[in-house]
């Protein structure tokens, strides 16, 4: 269902909230304090955190824009918790980063309506990175296979007028050595056509388990009809 941070200084409202939660399924991790809350968000990465504003110590809007601007943490949706019922309160939440915000005391209802809606736009918002990024890598094989293809093309030339050379003046015509080049440019042209004919973005397990691109499976060769 999804993975959700509770941040609040008091443990009765974290354990109501917690119990809410699990009851829909959620995984509910939480924190006490702004500082423990920042350190768990970098650590577990949540889909979403709901987050008191009035805390002691680094209280919720200061946690909320100091999560927006940690590269690992930026881009989770904040929900922000609030008795506070001044304009110009919330418009501080909202400056911070927060996507929403539910007034105390608030229905659950109501907060679970809100978390569904965020949970919902986390998840669009995080396809679409997925393929901009996807998008991005078809790109950069494109221009990587044109920019590959030129010199190899050079090579393949130089190797050829290398080889008639030798064989005029009859030194070691049709070396092994020769072979070897012409067989290591004709799979580094084969590379270079697939990675210039991907168009799906498929990975294969590599070494320590990193993934890279399956060749064979992303390049237009393999789509079927």
């Amino acid at each position: 269902m999804g993975k959700i941070l509770i941040v609040d200084d008091s443990e009765d409202n974290r354990e109501v909230l917690r119990a809410v939660l699990e009851h829909q399924d959620y995984e509910v991790i939480s924190a006490e304090s702004g500082e423990e809350a920042i350190r768990l968000a970098v650590e577990i990465s949540p889909d979403l955190i709901l987050m008191d504003v009035i805390m002691p110590g680094m209280d919720g809007i200061t946690t909320c824009r100091t999560l927006h601007t940690h590269d690992k943490t930026q881009g989770i949706p904040v929900i922000m918790l609030t008795a506070k019922n001044e304009p110009e309160d919330l418009q501080r939440g909202l400056e911070a980063g927060a996507v929403d915000y539910v007034k105390k005391p608030f229905l659950m209802a109501e907060l679970m309506a809100r978390v569904k809606t965020a949970l919902r736009l986390k998840a669009a918002q995080d396809k679409l990175v997925v393929q901009e990024k996807k998008i991005a890598v078809m790109e950069l094989a494109g221009a990587a296979a044109h920019e590959l293809n030129q010199p190899l093309t050079v090579i393949n030339c130089q190797v050829k007028l290398l080889e008639e050379a030798l064989e005029e003046e009859g030194v070691f015509p049709g070396s092994r050595e020769i072979e070897i080049i012409y067989e290591s440019v004709r799979k580094m042209t084969e590379i270079i056509r697939k990675i210039g004919n991907i168009t799906k973005y498929r990975t294969k397990e590599y070494l320590l388990g990193d993934k890279i691109i399956d060749l064979d499976e992303a390049c237009e060769d393999e789509v079927e009809e």
